[in-house]
């Protein structure tokens, strides 16, 4: 096989006349040669001379090639230099990030093992070396021209630190961590040489994201507000699949009458953000104390950067502990969810949630998803929760629900303890109770949540509703009947979520009832 340098001849030294139109005619000649047409926004984003770029663009608008046109660039003016591609967790960059940057990078005809290569290093094929060589390749892109990029996890404490970048780029930005970016990436974009002075993307910051879905992603799209206030050095654009002349006119037709909500529709397609619940019935949530990350980084490390769906299972989740039982919690009916959670250090960990939807069953939900997950846990004990008609036999069937959910559970080796018994607490027991959890009461556990396990979950707590009811605080389950909502946003899972909390603990807001009086409840 013959292999190629880049290109850097244009790019290598820059003088100062940087011109705008210069810029536009040396894009389009470009691109024209690789019989590529860019969008307006994707053109203005092209044509921007600010130095930190955010792009809040939907579905179909061509996020994946303007980040890897400005990876491109960065590599083109910059040789032999170190950048940054950065994810929320090693495991979204394993299975997200990666694939889409080389589909991007295979667009403008470059090539992984012709024009770079990923884990390794591309001495031995004639590749330039970088000015600072990396310790290990493992998580590094090397290009042909010696320029590199590092993949930095920000679910790795130190990852990303000692780098001496010259450039960031990352891509589903509304879900990272904003103190941990700016401890472990953007300190380190301080590189520079001579050489490279005149370079307009020296020292850049490329963020992209769809609309955030939960108030995790709130400070992406507070970047526009700063954009607006200091326009000479950041670019914010919004954009959706409208301006692509490459999708077909129907498409956005077909994607509103099967998108599996409004919500969903509005937020990825038409890049329209969710509106703010003020009367949430997890109205102490707060993701800056019960969100949590928590991969098993050395196990993602040692598949290397090809991995297999099989080998994302709960062996990559550093929050399990793998010699005691699980806690699962089910919510039954057309939309079949379930919540796996465990007990320790004071907390209710809510490890990883699951669904199905008609036609698939729940004995489905776990021959599918739940029992492959968990086969490499060592402790195969269940303590089963949910919703009290579980308890019920079913039409055409001597068993129950619980019972059929046992039976699988046994065959695959597993014993289970069933606690769904008595009748089910009222909403207004449990919004006091787990309430008084999420804010820290003292004599109850506190709740921590697994944010990439549990998306979906996040969203339907966050979109859960509080209502006055003449029995007290109620939850709008409206949207379980709302066709147009999708139903993992809507309160089935939270439904799960309740259960095993309200059987262990809601005994205890009985027995003190000064819980409710010593304790305010946030409505808002």
């Amino acid at each position: 096989m013959t292999y190629r340098m880049i290109d850097i001849g244009k790019y290598g030294v820059r003088d100062k006349r940087n011109d705008r139109e210069r810029r536009e005619a040396e894009i389009k000649k470009e691109l024209f040669s690789l019989s590529i047409e860019l969008t307006v926004p994707q053109m203005s984003a092209a044509l921007s001379t600010q130095k930190k770029k955010y792009f809040e663009w939907g579905r179909g608008s061509g996020k994946s090639f303007i980040l890897a046109f400005f990876m491109k660039e960065m590599v083109m003016q910059m040789p032999r230099a170190s950048f940054a591609l950065v994810g929320v967790t090693y495991s979204q960059i394993l299975s997200r990030t990666l694939p889409s940057t080389k589909e991007g990078l295979e667009s403008l005809n470059i090539f992984e093992d012709v024009d770079y290569v990923v884990g390794r290093c591309g001495k031995g094929l004639g590749f330039a070396m970088p000015f600072q060589r990396p310790n290990s390749w493992k998580n590094i892109i090397h290009f042909s021209n010696g320029a590199i990029f590092q993949l930095v996890s920000l679910d790795l404490p130190d990852s990303g630190r000692g780098l001496n970048a010259y450039g960031i780029i990352a891509d589903e930005a509304a879900l990272l961590d904003p103190v941990k970016l700016y401890n472990n990436v953007k300190t380190t974009n301080r590189a520079k040489k001579k050489v490279f002075e005149n370079c307009p993307l020296l020292g850049a910051e490329i963020y992209a994201s769809s609309t955030p879905l939960n108030k995790k992603g709130k400070w992406f799209t507070d970047m526009e507000k700063t954009a607006k206030d200091n326009p000479e050095l950041y670019y914010f654009s919004r954009s959706n699949a409208f301006w692509n002349p490459n999708i077909r006119k129907e498409w956005f037709e077909e994607m509103r009458l099967e998108s599996p909500s409004q919500l969903i529709y509005e937020a990825e397609i038409l890049n329209i953000r969710p509106k703010e619940i003020t009367d949430g019935f997890y109205a102490n949530l707060n993701p800056a104390i019960h969100y949590y990350t928590d991969y098993n980084n050395e196990y993602l490390d040692s598949l290397g950067l090809k991995v297999r769906k099989e080998h994302f299972n709960c062996l990559q989740d550093n929050d399990v502990r793998v010699h005691e039982p699980l806690q699962v919690s089910l919510d039954f009916g057309v939309f079949n969810g379930a919540v796996v959670s465990q007990e320790y250090d004071g907390n209710e960990n809510i490890l990883k949630s699951f669904y199905v939807k008609s036609p698939k069953l729940l004995t489905d939900l776990f021959i599918e998803q739940i029992i492959p997950y968990y086969a490499p846990h060592q402790e195969k004990k269940i303590y089963l929760y949910g919703g009290h008609d579980g308890n019920n036999r079913m039409p055409n069937s001597s068993k129950t629900l619980y019972e059929e959910v046992e039976e699988v559970l046994r065959e695959h080796g597993w014993k289970v303890y069933l606690m769904a018994k008595g009748a089910a607490p009222s909403h207004h027991d449990r919004y006091l109770l787990i309430n008084a959890m999420l804010k820290g009461h003292p004599k109850l556990p506190g709740i921590r949540i697994n944010e990439h396990n549990n998306q979906d979950l996040i969203i339907a707590l966050e979109h859960a509703e509080a209502v006055e009811k003449p029995e007290g605080v109620g939850k709008n389950k409206s949207a379980e009947r709302n066709k147009s909502i999708r139903q993992e946003h809507a309160t089935h899972l939270t439904d799960a979520f309740d259960a095993p909390l309200a059987s262990k603990y809601l005994h205890l807001l009985g027995r003190r009832k000064s819980l409710v009086g010593e304790f305010r409840i946030q409505s808002s």
